[in-house]
């Protein structure tokens, strides 16, 4: 956020993108030791880590409305700007996707034949996992992007009750019998819209979070308990379905977030460094996970001790990879498409 000079840049965000992300390697690396080891070294509650995923989709609401809240009408520079964040890096990392599949393609969970390249490449809900996997949580970002793009449209009076309209019309979509199968429809009324707007909600209260500094943990602390109780038990499973996820870890979700605003915790700075990055590692560890797990355990074996290796190893190789990829291509990329924006469709305040 600190690229927006008029506000404050919040440290706290990026110690929560950093944490976020190692979640989701953790729990990546663990479901890759369950396949490809004897003895795996974490338990089923491991895959809590994917709770990043639902940390990141709260810290995006957030952002969003901490940045663009007092902006009004149409803005083309959001639009776009909002694009050259995610999909040119998204673009390349599933190019080396596509490449892994024609390397590996035997070893991988789908064939080359199902791959659909252009719903991954344009991230349109197409009731399909893309072939870069963690693509999935990218087609919910760009369609909260447009949805709150075009709040931007409505008087400031009237966008809290378009917002509740949203949610309204997302539970009702959940809760009421339907026969519909629309992966558009799917996306549209999606439990994680949830996340979303309590990100909007937290920015809203930002003023008095430190009025929440006893009920944050609170909420934290239940929802941690919750969620690992609930994976332990219940697995990948436990999570495949989003009505249930979203009930289950998004307690944990906001509570972290509302937390580390409501307290500003001040950590290494490195942590803060793995924050910048986190988008890089965010693409990139799968496909480092994917390579190390088949070729680790035909050097060190399949032992309890080669598997806490096997963590290690992953964890430093995806930090590496991430910071580099952060440095030689995403920070470039950003730049030059901020440059292109920027001759576009130049950046207006707009405020009422």
């Amino acid at each position: 956020m600190g690229e927006h000079g008029q506000h404050k840049t919040l440290i706290e965000i990026q110690f929560l993108r950093a944490i976020a992300v190692l979640m989701v390697v953790v729990a990546h690396v663990h479901q890759a030791n369950d396949r490809f080891f004897e003895t795996p070294v974490l338990g089923q509650a491991s895959l809590f880590g994917f709770a990043g995923v639902d940390v990141f989709f709260v810290l995006s609401g957030f952002i969003i409305h901490y940045i663009y809240r007092a902006h009004r009408g149409f803005d083309a520079h959001y639009f776009l700007n909002r694009m050259n964040r995610v999909l040119p890096l998204y673009w390349i990392f599933t190019g080396f996707a596509v490449a892994g599949y024609f390397a590996m393609g035997d070893s991988l969970t789908r064939s080359r034949d199902e791959l659909d390249l252009i719903g991954s490449l344009t991230l349109i809900p197409t009731g399909q996992t893309p072939i870069l996997p963690v693509g999935w949580t990218l087609t919910h970002e760009l369609y909260f992007y447009l949805v709150y793009g075009l709040g931007l449209l409505l008087p400031r009076s009237w966008r809290g009750w378009a917002a509740a309209l949203w949610a309204v019309s997302s539970l009702a979509y959940i809760l009421a019998p339907h026969t519909i199968a629309s992966a558009w429809l799917d996306m549209m009324f999606s439990p994680f819209n949830f996340l979303f707007l309590a990100g909007i909600g937290l920015a809203a209260l930002l003023p008095v979070m430190a009025r929440l500094r006893i009920v944050a943990p609170l909420v934290l602390a239940a929802g941690l308990a919750g969620g690992l109780v609930w994976t332990h038990f219940n697995g990948i499973d436990g999570l495949a379905a989003a009505p249930e996820r979203v009930a289950v870890l998004a307690p944990f979700a906001i509570g972290l977030v509302a937390t580390f605003l409501a307290w500003s915790p001040r950590f290494p700075a490195l942590l803060a460094r793995i924050g910048d990055w986190s988008y890089a590692i965010y693409l990139s560890h799968i496909l480092v996970i994917s390579v190390l797990a088949r070729i680790v355990p035909d050097l060190i074996g399949g032992s309890l001790l080669a598997g806490l290796a096997f963590h290690a190893i992953c964890l430093i190789a995806c930090l590496i990879l991430g910071g580099l990829t952060h440095v030689l291509l995403e920070r470039p990329l950003l730049n030059r498409g901020k440059a292109m924006v920027a001759r576009l469709a130049p950046k207006r305040e707009r405020t009422g």
